[in-house]
Parts: C-alpha cells; sequence; structure tokens
C-alpha cells in the first residue's frame, strides 16, 4: 500500500492550485482506525507516517535543488509545489504524533510533571526540571527536528544557555530512556538538529 501511495503523491512540478500549510491532521489512510486496542497496529502507522515524511523530505530537497535550473514559469509552479508538500508533511506530522501519544496509551507511558517523574511500565525514574521539560518537547513532537537554538528557546525558553548544556542533556535523556528501556531514541543529524524517533520493527 505505501508504494501506491507513493507513486499517487510524489507529483512534483506543474501542481495547477494552492495548498496552504496547515495545523490539521491529514485525512485517515484507508483502513487507519486510531481507536484501535493494539499497540502493534499503532506501531505500523507510525512506520508508515514516517516514511511518507521520509520520502516528501527527499522530495522537497530535489526541488530545492533543482529550482536554480529552471525558467521563471517553471519555479513558480516549483515554488506551488513546495507549499502543497510542507501543507502534506505537516499534516502527516500531526497523524504520527496522534499515534505517538495513542502508542503511549496502550503501551503504559506516563509524566508526572509536579514529581518530575518518568513511568514506563513497571518502571520509574525521577529526573530534572530541565530534563523533564526536554523530554516533554521531544516527546511532544516526534519525528520532527529541532536545532539547539529551537530547543534553547521552546523547551526550556532560556535562549542565553550554551549549546553545550543542550548536548549534556540530550546524553541525560539518552540514559533516562534507556534504563526505563523505552523504545526511543534521541537522534542527531548534521544540519537539522534532534529529534525522538520511535524505535520501530521493519
Amino acid at each position: 500500500m505505501l508504494e501506491t501511495l507513493n507513486v499517487a503523491d510524489s507529483r512534483t512540478f506543474g501542481v495547477p492550485h494552492f495548498h496552504p500549510v496547515t495545523d490539521e491532521p491529514s485525512r485517515p489512510l484507508e483502513g487507519e482506525r486510531l481507536e484501535t486496542t493494539h499497540w502493534e497496529d499503532a506501531r505500523h502507522w507510525m512506520s508508515i507516517y514516517a516514511d511518507l515524511l521520509e520520502f516528501k523530505r527527499r522530495l522537497l530537497d530535489q526541488i530545492r535543488r533543482d529550482m536554480s535550473k529552471l525558467t521563471p514559469a517553471a519555479r513558480k509552479a516549483a515554488e506551488a509545489d513546495v507549499t502543497l508538500i510542507e501543507g502534506q508533511m505537516e499534516g502527516y506530522q500531526k497523524r504520527i504524533e496522534l499515534w505517538y501519544q495513542r502508542l503511549w496509551d496502550l503501551n503504559g507511558l506516563r509524566l508526572d510533571p509536579e514529581g518530575r517523574m518518568i513511568r514506563y511500565k513497571d518502571a520509574e525514574a525521577t529526573v530534572t526540571s530541565r530534563e523533564f521539560q526536554l523530554l516533554q518537547f521531544l516527546l511532544d513532537h516526534p519525528h520532527r527536528y529541532f536545532s539547539v537554538s529551537q530547543i534553547l528557546g521552546e523547551a526550556w525558553a532560556q535562549p542565553d544557555l550554551s549549546p553545550e548544556e543542550v548536548r549534556n542533556y540530550v546524553l541525560r535523556i539518552r540514559k533516562v530512556l534507556a534504563k526505563l528501556e523505552i523504545p526511543c531514541d534521541v537522534v542527531n543529524k548534521p544540519g537539522r538538529g534532534y529529534s525522538l524517533e520511535f524505535r520501530i520493527a521493519k
């Protein structure tokens, strides 16, 4: 099904209509049921949306690389394509966030802000305020990359902290995830920043 979706959704140049970027989730795909009681279903749909997001990222990179070589008319059409694809990606991102939340509901991840407690299944850990804020921020935006400056400004609202402190807290969060055996990784990609990604079995 994913290959069919990719082919049908892979138009690049010449989109004849404008689609604004939206904060709303995209429409569910065929067979997708958010109310499922099976965590394996959640992992399946997260995998599909992660693949769709990566496909769209590659498509955007290709369009932007080719933009300077285009005629003015073709460049205008390509700019419309970029807007279209960015809107689709926002919709996919919202759906993957919904599935993350559903997975945590089914799989037993709980965050207690007052006690700064992280609970997963039968394990728990108490963390510092900044560790809690960083983990909460990344959990709220799964599979979305954030630069060091974005983390400083959005996760902690303290842009005066040093980039080294971000790296230190990322290391601490990785240790918490490993200790509680939460199937997530904080990944770092040059030029894109940090992201929390679920370990999806293929």
